[in-house]
């Protein structure tokens, strides 16, 4: 009688983990591949004649800020460089906000959360106006928006009915009636 040699487990242990692998790569290429119609309807611009939903954040003292039907104006600053404009802007006449029922937003979510605690939150209580801090991006992802550059939206309950980009303080005073 011969004998045979004792079987060798491990080329199946490594055609069985080879295996797992090319699943689990399969199967997170069938999810990004189900996933993209949902993320591009998800990203979708906001145009003229569009509805704004309900928007509800909060301000840098924990106050709400609400864009309803009764919100005229949207500010949005999706960048430091907008919300730099912006602060210029409002400054010196932040009567304007409720004269105008204008809201202010500016997207944070991209901060660190130690240098918004640190610097950023500290810096904003020192305004004189309220500041909508979006600090999830998916809130305010339909509004359109250039680098470096603050977005207006005019509203007329709820829907959008002019979309104006503004490039510096000079172009928010005088698009928003302020002395220059």
């Amino acid at each position: 009688m011969t004998q045979r040699p004792a079987p060798s487990f491990l080329p199946l242990a490594l055609d069985a983990a080879a295996t797992r692998r090319h699943a689990l790569r399969a199967g997170a290429a069938l999810l990004a591949v189900a996933l993209l119609p949902a993320a591009g309807a998800a990203e979708a611009e906001l145009a003229v004649g569009s509805a704004l939903p309900p928007l509800s954040v909060n301000d840098q003292f924990d106050r709400p800020v609400v864009v309803d039907a009764s919100t005229r104006l949207v500010l949005f600053a999706a960048d430091t460089a907008a919300g730099d404009v912006a602060t210029e802007a409002l400054k010196a006449h932040p009567e304007v906000l409720a004269q105008q029922r204008l809201v202010y937003l500016a997207d944070i979510s991209g901060m660190p959360a130690v240098i918004t605690r640190m610097f950023a939150l500290p810096k904003m209580r020192d305004l004189p106006f309220p500041v909508g801090l979006v600090r999830d991006a998916q809130i305010t992802a339909a509004l359109p928006r250039k680098a470096g550059t603050l977005t207006l939206l005019v509203l007329d309950q709820g829907t959008v009915r002019g979309i104006e980009f503004l490039p510096d303080a000079a172009a928010v005073r005088t698009r928003l009636g302020m002395p220059g």
